[in-house]
């Protein structure tokens, strides 16, 4: 079969002879399923999932394992009367019933719907009622989520819990029934696989609607990771209910027969913990925010306390990466390092592929073989010039552009301009290819007549020797409309000074301007983050305009 893996040029001499050479080939009849897991014949008694939790509890399944299991489970979701475009959420961790469940789905024709552990009662019960999913899967100790939701929505007839028992449907059960002989049933490249929800600044979460072409477009994700090899094995703390933990990982690495490492805990990300698990189990690819990198930097000399490391590349992603933490890698990780960027509604189409470029530090990147990008007037859709500052855009018809946003045909037309979708992400471009970031659209700082971009703010203050991370936004000023303020979180060791402060506003004024240095900076113990990872932006502008008001 054509899949996944053989969207790749291979034997490129450089990112412009991949561009060339690419062709992208749909199969009509393409199953995620069956390029995760079926055409490894080769590969059945070899380990495709490794599992471990923080109590202490392993497992391991092969690629013959999780086939059968996931025939299994498919064939009880089917004798639940689970049909073909139905939704099944999926509210677990990472874990293998994860896994399991997901495959089930796409052999089924079913529909999945990842929700992550974070999320709480009304983010539940808003995307089991707006997606009408008549199945959920739960661990016990999110049962209670569930309380009063279940007589609310009507067309939720299941729970299925997994790892335990509780007030539902017992997953090993279902599993005990379940054939381990499944036919997949012929069906389109253009079939629902995946639903999901994504926040915008306003109103409610809007679903985006995956086909399994979807799966198709992240052949990124190769050139990433320097072309994935045999002997490589896969680890990233990224959470599988969004698309840089699922896509970017777990269903954007089986198609290669490169086995995936799932780890579930039930505390915050640990950076001892992953170092830890990458030496025990010799992962040498992964995915990693730069949040989890800040964090992982938070360690000193990670490579002679963790000295059996055998980490070879690793990719960032979510947010732009500054010069200064992607200078960490290289020199205290010593791994080969690459970013890719996208979003859920199109994911993974600009990034770096060293071995075929050396990357430049300041942008994401180009974009990657077969997807078409550019930057245009988010209103009209006319193509700017480079150097020229608009929205960041790929063409509609990407094989990795989403099916449409879910039962919301109006958000669907603007999401658009005429053959572009407008990523809502501000930057541009340079006449080599290589496309900036400046920040989300609603997260630019208008002051004083300049438009700032936070990001390049960002990455100037992440030089400073004491800075483990920070996040710059825009506050209410009278005589600039808006001035820029930072909150940056210090480095262990380093204590919170009016001299730091100083140095860091100098150092941003000499680098980037007078008008664009932080007027302002707080210190801050933690970040407000959203469940994928990145710093919450909008929180900060709310408790800032809070504590205004409160002056006032």
């Amino acid at each position: 079969m054509i899949g996944l893996k053989e969207l790749t040029v291979k034997d490129a001499k450089s990112i412009a002879d991949a561009h060339a050479r690419h062709k992208w080939q749909v199969a009509p009849d393409y199953n995620v399923a069956l390029d995760c897991l079926d055409r490894h014949t080769n590969l059945r008694e070899r380990v495709a999932l490794y599992y471990e939790d923080d109590e202490g509890h392993s497992a391991t399944y092969t690629w013959a394992q999780m086939i059968e299991a996931s025939n299994r489970f498919g064939n009880a979701l089917k004798g639940l009367g689970i049909k073909r475009g139905d939704v099944v959420a999926v509210h677990l961790p990472q874990r293998p019933e994860t896994a399991i469940a997901h495959m089930a789905c796409y052999r089924i024709g079913a529909i999945a719907l990842p929700i992550s552990k974070l999320f709480g009662p009304e983010a539940l019960k808003y995307r089991l009622t707006n997606s009408a999913a008549p199945a959920i899967l739960v661990e016990p100790e999110s049962l209670s989520k569930l309380d009063g939701l279940r007589d609310e929505i009507e067309t939720l007839r299941h729970v299925i819990v997994v790892g335990g028992r509780g007030d539902g449907l017992s997953f090993d059960d279902l599993m005990a029934k379940g054939s381990p002989n499944l036919t997949v049933e012929r069906n389109s490249a253009e079939d629902p696989l995946l639903l999901m929800y994504t926040s915008g600044t306003t109103g409610n979460p809007k679903g985006v609607l995956h086909a399994h072409r979807y799966v198709l477009g992240h052949n990124g994700i190769d050139y990433s990771y320097n072309f994935l090899r045999e002997g490589d094995l896969y680890y990233s703390p990224a959470d599988w209910a969004w698309a840089g933990g699922l896509l970017d990982g777990l269903l954007g690495i089986w198609p290669y027969g490169i086995p995936v490492l799932a780890y579930k805990s039930k505390a915050r990300f640990d950076p001892d913990v992953t170092y830890r698990l990458l030496e025990k189990y010799g992962a040498t690819v992964g995915l990693y925010p730069p949040t989890a990198l800040k964090m992982l930097r938070e360690v000193s000399k990670p490579r002679e306390k963790y000295s059996k490391l055998r980490l070879r590349c690793i990719v960032s992603g979510a947010e732009p990466v500054s010069p200064e933490l992607a200078r960490w890698v290289d020199e205290e990780l010593q791994v080969e390092f690459n970013q890719g960027f996208g979003q859920t509604e199109a994911n993974y189409f600009i990034g770096t592929c060293s071995v075929l470029e050396k990357p430049r530090l300041e942008p994401l990147g180009k974009a990657y073989p077969g997807h078409i990008v550019t930057v245009v007037d988010p209103e009209t859709g006319r193509e700017l010039k480079h150097g020229e500052k608009g929205d960041i855009a790929l063409r509609r018809d990407d094989p990795v552009v989403m099916k449409e946003y879910w039962k919301n045909p109006d958000a669907m037309r603007d999401k658009f301009r005429g053959d572009w979708l407008l990523t809502g992400d501000t930057g541009y471009a340079d006449d080599e290819g290589y496309v900036y970031f400046q920040g989300r659209a609603d997260d630019v700082i208008k002051s004083a007549g300049y438009r700032i971009g936070p990001a390049e703010v960002e990455a100037s203050i992440m030089e400073h020797k004491a800075v483990a991370s920070c996040a710059v936004i825009g506050v209410s000023d009278a005589q600039r409309g808006q001035m820029v303020k930072a909150f940056v979180k210090l480095l262990p060791g380093f204590e919170r000074s009016d001299k730091i402060i100083s140095e860091i506003q100098e150092h941003v004024k000499k680098k980037l301007g007078s008008h664009e240095y932080p007027r302002e900076v707080d210190f801050i113990d933690e970040f407000p983050m959203t469940v994928t990872g990145k710093i919450r932006r909008r929180d900060l502008r709310d408790m800032e305009e809070r504590k205004r008001a409160g002056k006032s």
